[in-house]
């Protein structure tokens, strides 16, 4: 299990980080609210970097300040009525049968496995997106 090693940081490194952490959050909150999704991707760069926390602790992290955020986003959606009920409850059990394979999988996997499993994603959805 990895452990937490936390450089010590002047007071200016800390308000400098953590309006950096602000101003992302914020970036990361549009994305999600406008997209629907996408605000992971933001998010875990944003703490591996900015937060400075080790590759799978930005992943779990990202997966834990995202859930409140969709939930506001999802309410907001079906508040406007934009869903598709439909569809809704097959792709949730994907959903959830996905996020427990994965974070059973984050868990058990190196560092540099998950890191770059996540930027080879990054790079297909970015190229994806483009064409």
């Amino acid at each position: 299990m990895e452990t937490l090693k936390f450089k010590v940081e002047s007071k200016k490194q800390k308000v400098i980080s953590a309006a950096l952490l602000i101003v992302g959050g914020g970036l990361i909150g549009l994305v999600n609210g406008f997209f629907g999704a996408g605000g992971g991707m933001l998010a875990v760069p944003l703490l591996t970097f900015c937060g400075k926390l080790p590759e799978k602790h930005s992943h779990a992290t990202a997966l834990l300040v995202i859930l409140p955020l969709s939930i506001v986003t999802a309410i907001v959606y079906l508040l406007h009525g934009i869903w598709d009920g439909n569809i809704f409850e097959p792709t949730l059990i994907g959903v959830l049968i996905g996020g427990l394979i994965g974070a059973s999988a984050l868990k058990k996997l190196g560092t540099m496995s998950v890191t770059v499993a996540f930027y080879i994603l990054m790079i297909t959805v970015g190229l994806k997106m483009v064409m």
